[in-house]
């Protein structure tokens, strides 16, 4: 339902990103992986490198001038969601 919904919309955004399977991926391949997928996808660009201080990711400030659409789907714990969709004010308004 949710990459049916995410299909439909997300032409409507000047970036976008659906990760599927986060609590599988992030056992797996960790949650660097994760953010560098998002930023990649979102802004339109390979090989993204993640900001990290004090070894949490700081968000691209791209990512505050955009209208972005991002779907997490199969979260299964509040640090996957705060790792990865962090804070309101990670994201413009929009």
């Amino acid at each position: 339902l949710a990459l049916s919904i995410y299909s439909e919309i997300s032409s409507q955004f000047d970036g976008f990103c659906f990760v599927e399977n986060i609590r599988e991926e992030s056992s797996r391949y960790g949650l660097e992986k994760l953010q560098k997928k998002i930023l990649s996808d979102v802004l339109k660009k390979t090989e993204m490198e993640v900001n990290k201080v004090g070894g949490k990711w700081l968000p691209d400030d791209r990512l505050r001038r955009i209208n972005v659409l991002i779907v997490l789907d199969d979260v299964d714990h509040h640090d996957q969601l705060k790792a990865l969709a962090g804070s309101h004010n990670w994201f413009g308004e929009g």
